[in-house]
């Protein structure tokens, strides 16, 4: 008789071939880049005296042993979920499944939010601009519509969420297609940005002043009025920002089974990782030329209301780079192609996460942890169909409560998953390298786990005791904390419930599956 197999089967039913053209594209429409170049822009404001060039070549250079050993991760379990598999194998299947099992359900958290606010501040204000240049009142009316219409703003999200996930549940090689064209398409449409936003600097403030005179200096009276802790901290207190940035070179991990063996992963993470580098320094440095760092500050102060005395006139749309610049721009082409691009700056992190949501619940479920059908993966299409449904089905729920505040406190959560994810789950990494390390007597792993952490548990530190600069509300700091450890608490008890039941039911126990490296 045949011993009884510990695995599902022989292979997840995935295919080896993600090249390393596709794996940067992929893994850099994962870091977004672009949408991390509005975040801090759009909070500088928060530490008005601070130098954002400085910061962005601090953060890179503090980021990079986290890129270092994520890569290493990556080149070592070239399988699905890779970042899990390191954690469960090293540090304990229960924190590992619990681990991933809250960062699977945050990811469908923020794809809910990432493109709600791909359409609240990519895609409306683009809208609203081009309204406003072209005297087009409907296209003026939609703009604003998508910027404060829970109603539309859900169905359009609902639309493009399912279209994205029913290509990916088709046809696997149509998903990582799509992702990486429209990786493609945000970069090439983020440069065009950057490059006429230089170009057309003179026609950006003349627009601004002919729509509102006295703007720009009510923006800088606003700006330096604004509360500073001096140069140096103020540089510094702006890493944080950088923290929704640089850490996320990791898509490539969650589809190490797919990736071709060799150069593909490390191109991916070090390429993504320059990459994101340049065009943060660029754009930034291009803002700053173009309009002044007092005058950005004050725009966006006034934008959300901080301040007293001044109000954000109608006549101009939000003070997004890629809304100012239409503005300006009388090319209609142009117009359209930087506004279309600016939605997919946010929904390319989204085509990604929709793989990666995917293979982690797969993942999940070939280790026996969450039920067997999870891990069903589509012969011919390849493709782990009933995972995505899952997504689909959780990630639209999510997206209701959000964008119609049916939990007023939820959207708060949306806002600090970056924060849940760095305690939650890249130091849950960071402290299974410094275990390893020591396990093996590897100085090397163990000093770049310690020094990692130590630099979340920073950055961490920050945001909680400041977390009005850091988007988030403190008087709902427990509530926000508490939800994601509820969900690493139901991890941990989902798990020995599914140990429990299978020892029961099939006389297995699931901790032995946790003692070898699973087949591809």
């Amino acid at each position: 008789m045949e011993k009884p197999r510990l695995f599902i089967r022989e292979s997840t039913g995935l295919v080896r071939e993600i090249g390393p053209w596709t794996a940067l594209l992929m893994n850099t429409a994962f870091i977004a880049f672009q949408s991390g170049f509005i975040l801090l822009i759009s909070s500088m404001f928060n530490f008005p005296r601070g130098n954002p060039l400085i910061t962005i070549v601090i953060g890179a250079v503090l980021f990079l042993p986290l890129t270092i050993l994520l890569n290493k991760i990556g080149i070592t379990y070239y399988r699905t979920a890779s970042d899990y598999i390191f954690v469960t194998r090293n540090l304990h299947p229960s924190i590992g499944f619990a681990a991933m099992f809250m960062f699977t359900i945050d990811q469908m958290f923020f794809n809910a939010v990432l493109i709600s606010l791909g359409l609240v501040t990519g895609l409306a204000p683009a809208l609203v601009a081009i309204g406003l240049s072209n005297h087009a009142a409907d296209l003026t009316l939609l703009g604003n519509s998508l910027m404060n219409n829970p109603l539309l703003i859900f169905l359009t999200g609902s639309i493009v969420l399912t279209i994205l996930i029913l290509i990916n549940a088709i046809s696997i090689k149509a998903g990582k297609y799509l992702a990486s064209a429209i990786s493609l398409f945000g970069i090439i449409t983020f440069i065009l940005t950057i490059i006429l936003f230089y170009t057309y600097t003179p026609q950006i403030i003349n627009s601004i002043n002919t729509a509102a005179p006295n703007l720009f200096s009510q923006a800088v009276s606003v700006s330096r009025k604004l509360p500073s802790y001096g140069v140096i901290m103020d540089t510094i207190y702006l890493i944080p920002y950088l923290a929704y940035v640089f850490p996320f070179v990791n898509f490539i991990l969650s589809v190490g089974g797919e990736v071709r063996r060799g150069s593909a992963i490390p191109i991916a993470v070090f390429g993504t990782y320059a990459i994101s580098t340049l065009f943060l320094v660029l754009s930034v440095w291009v803002m700053l030329s173009s309009l002044g760092i007092d005058r950005l500050n004050g725009l966006f102060a006034i934008y959300y209301g901080i301040t007293n005395g001044a109000s954000w006139p109608s006549t101009l749309p939000p003070p997004y780079p890629q809304a100012l610049l239409i503005l300006a721009i009388r090319n209609p082409v142009l117009q359209w192609l930087i506004a279309i691009g600016s939605f997919t700056w946010y929904i390319n992190v989204v085509s990604v996460l929709i793989i990666q949501i995917a293979r982690y619940i797969l993942a999940l479920s070939f280790d026996r942890v969450l039920p067997s059908i999870l891990a069903y993966v589509n012969p011919r299409t390849h493709t782990p169909v009933t995972a995505h449904i899952t997504d689909l089905v959780i990630t639209l729920a999510i997206m209701y409560l959000y964008n119609f505040s049916v939990m007023p406190l939820l959207s708060a959560t949306m806002d600090v998953s970056t924060l849940i994810t760095i305690l939650m789950y890249f130091m849950i990494i960071t402290i299974t390298a410094i275990v390893l390390g020591i396990r093996t007597r590897s100085v090397s792993t163990t000093l770049l786990g310690a020094y990692v952490t130590m630099l979340f548990s920073w950055i961490a530190y920050e945001e909680i005791i400041n977390p009005a600069a850091y988007l988030f509300v403190q008087s709902i700091n427990t509530y926000i904390i508490g939800f994601f450890v509820a969900l690493f608490v139901i991890g941990i008890a989902l798990y020995y419930a599914m140990r429990l039941y299978r020892l029961r039911r099939e006389n297995m126990d699931i901790n032995m599956l946790f003692k070898e490296i699973p087949p591809e």
